[in-house]
């Protein structure tokens, strides 16, 4: 075998590694708590979590270095980028928590994650 019939595959699989391949995909998020109350005359706070389920059926936690964000359906609560709600005024409110599919793709390296998105929901009461 010539050294460059072994060299272009073991390059070609180093560069798929590099990649992601082989790595298992985001399936769904779970959000919790699914369901939360909070006064929202003392501003009271929620501290939401975000468990990534794979296609391999493993699971953990994600955060923003995953690419993680939150975002609240309504203004009458505010979700920092960490899952902690704050309710400002009443009324129900659904809280998100989206991540992209393929998080092998680091969204810290400065390369945008174009992959499809996956987000869990939870609810907010805000009384």
């Amino acid at each position: 075998m010539k050294p460059l019939q072994f060299i272009l595959p073991v390059f070609a699989a180093l560069i798929l590694i590099g990649c992601g391949a082989g790595h298992p995909n985001l399936t769904s998020i779970t959000v919790s708590p699914s369901t939360a109350t909070a006064d929202s005359a003392t501003h009271g706070q929620v501290g939401y979590t975000a468990k990534g389920n794979f296609a391999n059926g493993t699971s953990r936690e994600l955060s923003q270095a995953d690419g993680l964000s939150w975002k609240t359906s309504t203004t009458a609560a505010s979700v920092g980028s960490t899952g902690e709600a704050t309710c400002s005024s009443p009324g129900t409110v659904v809280v998100t928590a989206t991540a992209p599919e393929n998080l092998t793709i680091t969204v810290n390296n400065g390369v945008n994650n174009t992959s499809a998105n996956v987000s869990g929901t939870a609810q907010l009461v805000c009384q």
